[in-house]
């Protein structure tokens, strides 16, 4: 891990933008329940919800990522954030579905911003070495923001039944204030060329600025396939990830396993907070799987511990479409523990397979085709269980969907990463 201090604030910086993008991506699942039952939506309608914000919050990663390449991670990391304070003080002015369906929309195109631009500067900032680790203490804190959009959205409901406007204008204000810290703390260092040195004289700038190039995107080419391996599981992946997430509190709930919550607290809780605080438990097992993921990850093993991750995802799966009870919330748990161990690995192989000039565009890429797929996940819920009303059907065909992704990594332990990492 880096120990300059410039190094160390950035990464904290980026860190806390990365939780606030997963609070407001996790948003609507916290008061989707509230939303419904004010504006009489059905289940299939809630699950379009989650798509409209998570449909443009993965397509708009691609381009944040050309814009990221071209204007500097910096600027596009600001305006993610005042956009995003902006839409969320809009809510105050909500007045039917359809305008929902709008600002989440617009919600999910700024909070696309971040991804390509967060992690190309963390990539950039870091070596291979060091990047795991920079990459766990990002992903804790992206899963730390998970947790808290049901655990803040539970404590409103519970204070303010019903208030979901006031639940997205509290984001606003953290948004903006985040945004603020971001444009005047921010300082990016200057960057070398990756795997290059420093020319003998002046008179071979050119020349030694010409082999870096050209070797460069030779080797994007010759490592093409990798990455897209990479990016086929990322989208599967997401799709379990955006079906579980945005249904989790109402499916915890159902199970009545905190009902012992109300004596606790002194005070009756409402099934919607009910709800939130379990999915909030069972999230924060998310950072402790980004945690165990940054400890354990060493460049020669990514591609294998990738695998296993995904696979891990299938026990679990399996259980939580059959738990009942307290057994719902402990599987959940597990669940995410598990889940989000694939981030801080698969966000360190993306850089081994593109150009440095070219993370950004890469990374967006990257985050649209997990975020932007994964958005058909709460509909996938919603098709199965709408019908069937419970959880069996979808949850086995996301167990499906993790055993696809954990074959694709394995191909990459016969990659050139794997033979230069074996060789050093």
């Amino acid at each position: 891990m880096p120990r300059s201090n410039p190094v160390v604030r950035i990464i904290l910086l980026v860190s806390c933008a990365h939780a606030l993008v997963h609070l407001l991506e996790q948003s609507v699942a916290s008061v989707e329940q509230v939303i419904s039952a004010e504006f009489t939506l059905s289940f299939k309608q809630s699950g379009f919800l989650g798509s409209a914000l998570r449909l443009p919050y993965g397509i708009g990663a691609f381009f944040a990522g050309l814009l990221a390449d071209r204007f500097g991670e910096k600027r596009i990391l600001v305006l993610y954030l005042f956009g995003s304070a902006l839409v969320s003080v809009s809510f105050l002015a909500s007045g039917g579905a359809s305008a929902i369906y709008c600002q989440l929309f617009t919600m999910g195109a700024f909070a696309s911003m971040y991804h390509p631009a967060g992690l190309s500067l963390l990539a950039h900032e870091t070596t291979p070495e060091t990047r795991s680790r920079a990459l766990g203490i990002h992903g804790i804190f992206g899963s730390l923001g998970i947790a808290s959009a049901p655990f803040v959205a539970g404590l409103m409901l519970s204070v303010r039944p019903g208030d979901w406007r006031g639940y997205y204008c509290l984001l606003g204000v953290v948004s903006f204030t985040l945004a603020m810290l971001v444009w005047t703390l921010l300082k990016p260092q200057a960057r070398p060329a990756w795997g290059t040195r420093p020319p003998a004289d002046s008179g071979n700038m050119e020349s030694a600025s010409g082999v870096a190039e050209s070797t460069e995107e030779s080797a994007l080419t010759f490592q093409l396939w990798p990455y897209t391996v990479l990016v086929l599981g990322t989208a599967l992946g997401g799709t379990i990830y955006g079906a579980v997430l945005h249904f989790l509190p109402r499916y915890l709930k159902e199970s009545g396993a905190l009902m012992s919550l109300e004596g606790l607290v002194g005070r009756p809780v409402g099934d919607e907070a009910l709800g939130n605080y379990a999915a909030a438990l069972a999230l924060i097992c998310g950072a402790f799987g980004q945690w165990t993921a940054g400890r354990l990850a060493k460049p020669r093993s990514l591609p294998v511990l990738l695998c296993v991750v995904y696979l891990a995802n299938i026990p679990f799966l399996v259980w939580m479409t059959f738990a009942e009870g307290w057994q719902r919330l402990l599987a959940a748990c597990l669940w995410a523990f598990v889940h989000f161990m694939n981030q801080p690995l698969y966000n360190s192989l993306i850089p081994e397979f593109l150009p440095r000039r070219r993370l950004s565009v890469g990374f967006g890429f990257s985050n649209m085709m997990g975020f932007g797929v994964g958005a058909f996940g709460p509909p996938l819920v919603a098709l199965f269980d709408e019908r069937f009303a419970d959880y069996t059907f979808s949850y086995s065909a996301l167990a499906v969907l993790a055993l696809l992704a954990a074959m694709l990594p394995l191909p990459l332990m016969f990659s050139r990463f794997a033979r230069r990492e074996g060789a050093a």
